[in-house]
């Protein structure tokens, strides 16, 4: 999903209407991912691109994902391992995760490819949401739309 949103919250709203109508989470996934992210914020500064990765309980997720928004204006986020360093992020990868087991190991591989120039450039290079998310699947294996 491209876009451009208001806040944090609109942005959240949004992405959780469509998950929802997928069949992917809950009707309480939007307010958990929201309080989830003010008590644990994911905004992360990497090799010159600002992403988001929040994610909240499995309770909250029906089946695992991988939603992508590309923001057309950077939205705010609070930098992870803070609680008040606001940063302003370029993409969000939303996360629903059902098998808690699996959540460290998709950050860190999440994280490690932020870490690597040449993904970075070639991520900035993907013009189009059908190329974004080929080359993600790619990259990180099979993530939904």
């Amino acid at each position: 999903m491209d876009g451009e949103f208001e806040s944090q919250a609109v942005f959240f709203i949004e992405v959780s209407a469509i998950l929802e109508r997928k069949g992917c989470v809950t009707p309480s996934f939007c307010e958990a991912i929201i309080e989830r992210e003010r008590a644990f914020p994911t905004g992360l500064e990497m090799n010159g691109i600002v992403i988001a990765i929040p994610h909240t309980d499995t309770v909250h997720v029906n089946r695992p994902f991988v939603f992508v928004g590309q923001l057309r204006k950077p939205l705010e986020f609070i930098q992870m391992g803070t609680m008040d360093k606001a940063i302003d992020v370029e993409i969000v990868f939303v996360l629903g995760i059902c098998d808690p087991k699996s959540q460290v190991p998709l950050l860190a591989m999440i994280m490690e490819h932020f870490t690597q120039e040449n993904f970075i450039e070639e991520l900035r290079e993907k013009q189009s949401k059908e190329d974004l998310i080929a080359f993600l699947k790619i990259q990180f294996g099979r993530m939904t739309k």
